[in-house]
């Protein structure tokens, strides 16, 4: 009958051996990396919008409204509308910047960007959400990374509020600086609202 103890000496070193073990370094996780993704603030100050490669013969013409016509959640929503587009590189963009300096990513971490988007008679090439990033001043900053739901993804048409989901899985080494952002595509009229914007990471 020794056996007993000693399978509870063996147990007991077993047990202290484990909890004085260190614990694992967990990934990083954070639910959101953007501020004011859901322009509830007055008005959208930390994104930006842009009209890029207009033409001025046959320009394109962009509205941006900080608007509460609809929303997914809880008042307001940015709202863009283009009622011609004859100018077939013209693109409007809305688009929140970030420095690896104030909002550090680790290496080799998951990056997911959440939209939620309404269209109005959106027709033509649509609409397009993005992640990337650029190296440093070292690199002349080039483009570090980027993916996009342009050709993959079709937002079009006349649909409520609907999640659209676009993930990099991993971020690269030296990057300096890093974006999210909605494309209002080349050759697209019609109106789209931009809601609940998240990036995460894991």
């Amino acid at each position: 009958m020794k056996a007993a103890p000693v399978l509870l000496s063996l147990l007991t070193i077993s047990f202290l051996f484990n909890s004085c073990k260190k614990d694992e370094a967990q990934p990083m996780q954070i639910a959101n990396v953007l501020t004011g993704g859901d322009f509830e603030t007055s008005p959208y100050s930390t994104w930006r919008t842009d009209v890029l490669k207009n033409n001025t013969t046959r320009p394109t013409s962009y509205t941006v409204d900080y608007s509460t016509e609809a929303s997914s959640s809880p008042t307001h929503s940015i709202k863009v509308s283009c009622n011609l587009a004859p100018n077939d590189s013209t693109y409007q963009l809305f688009q929140q910047d970030l420095f690896t300096s104030t909002t550090p990513i680790p290496t080799g971490a998951k990056l997911t960007l959440k939209v939620k988007i309404k269209t109005v008679n959106i027709q033509g090439n649509g609409i397009s959400i993005a992640i990337g990033g650029n190296l440093g001043v070292n690199d002349n900053y080039a483009p570090a990374f980027y993916t996009s739901t342009e050709g993959k993804t079709s937002i079009t048409g006349t649909n409520d509020f609907k999640e659209y989901t676009i993930t990099f899985d991993s971020f690269p080494a030296k990057t300096y600086s890093y974006y999210a952002l909605i494309f209002f595509l080349p050759k697209t009229t019609g109106t789209a609202y931009y809601d609940d914007v998240s990036l995460s990471v894991n």
